[in-house]
Parts: structure tokens; sequence; C-alpha cells
């Protein structure tokens, strides 16, 4: 899974860094709440920003091109065509 900074954190590092704890937040995480029937019925990630991608892509070409439509965009229609296929 792809770690996503919040656009402050990746324009106040001079966008060079994604982690924003350093070694302690590196690796980001995906849990999931299941019902009985096994269907995933809530989503949500540690260690990244998704919703930066989706939220902010009118504040900066850069950190778009980047992280949202190579990133955030595909992961969240995924998840939404998982949601709705299983």
């Amino acid at each position: 899974m792809p770690q996503i900074p919040s656009i402050q954190y990746w324009n106040m590092t001079g966008r060079a860094d994604t982690s924003e704890r350093g070694m302690h937040s590196a690796e980001p995480h995906f849990r999931g709440i299941f019902d009985e029937n096994g269907r995933l019925m809530v989503a949500m990630t540690h260690n990244t920003d998704f919703a930066d991608g989706w939220e902010r892509e009118g504040e900066s070409r850069e950190f778009f091109e980047r992280f949202s439509l190579t990133k955030s965009y595909p992961f969240g229609v995924n998840l939404v065509l998982y949601a709705l296929s299983h």
C-alpha cells in the first residue's frame, strides 16, 4: 500500500519525504472491519493520507501527479469496486 503524506508535511519537507514521523511511521497500514458474511464494512488506513490525494488536487500540480493520479485515485476506485462486488 502506498504511503501518501499530507500536503502540508510534503511541502514543509521540500517535497522530499512521505513519512511524517520518520522510522516510526514509515510503514503504512490498512485495516478493515468485516460483517458476519465477510463483507467489508469499514476501511481504515494508518500512516498514509489518502484523503489528501482526493481533496488537494487543485493546490499543487506536482502533488496531484505524484500521489493522486498514481496512488490515491486507484486505491479509492479499487476499494469501492471491491465493496460493491463482495
